[in-house]
């Protein structure tokens, strides 16, 4: 069956145009209608998939999301003891690696001043994550020092897309141990 009959494979493919779109245009720059254009279809295929753009956004992030939820349900939240840890890292690493295409949207999107609502979370998703590598400092260089990595990391695959994925992991690999494996600092 060709691949425009399937409507699974047909919203994948909605969600893929979506996600380029986001990124180049932003959010309000994007519309139903032009991803509707970039997949040869009407905008009338589109909304039978999803009523709004909001509906295309909160599927876009979904996967994201989920993975993230089962991430913290194996990990906890922190902090982590060093062997656990450098376990934590090698997946937060596979799932910067994955969702680096979305990645690249909130490297654009993430600071607007008025998100959409599923947008909002993502400044919580880097706060769990300092959490769990970083556990509750009291620290504020420590603090620093976790948000600056965490968000480092998420803009890291952004920075390189002519990189495949598998050179992207590995590098990112090496680079999120040096900087999140190391021994946490104690407070004086």
């Amino acid at each position: 069956m060709p691949e425009a009959r399937d409507p699974e494979q047909t919203r994948e493919r909605m969600l893929r145009c979506a996600l380029e779109l986001f990124t180049e245009r932003g959010y309000e720059g994007a519309s139903i209608g032009m991803i509707a254009s970039g997949m040869g279809l009407t905008k009338a295929a589109v909304s039978y998939h999803f009523r709004t753009k909001e509906d295309i956004l909160n599927a876009v992030v979904e996967p994201a999301f989920s993975d993230l939820e089962a991430f913290f349900e194996k990990w906890g939240t922190g902090p982590l003891k060093p062997a656990k840890r450098r376990e934590a890292i090698a997946g937060y690493v596979r799932l910067l690696v994955k969702h680096r295409g979305l990645l690249a949207f909130l490297a654009k999107e993430g600071d607007r001043e008025n998100p959409e609502p599923v947008m909002r979370q993502w400044p919580h998703v880097g706060e769990k994550v300092a959490q769990l590598f970083g556990g509750d400092q009291e620290d504020l260089s420590e603090r620093l020092y976790f948000a600056a990595v965490i968000r480092g990391l998420a803009l890291a695959p952004v920075k390189f897309p002519e990189v495949g994925d598998d050179d992207l992991r590995e590098h990112l690999q090496i680079a999120a141990e040096r900087m999140l494996a190391r021994p946490r600092r104690r407070p004086a």
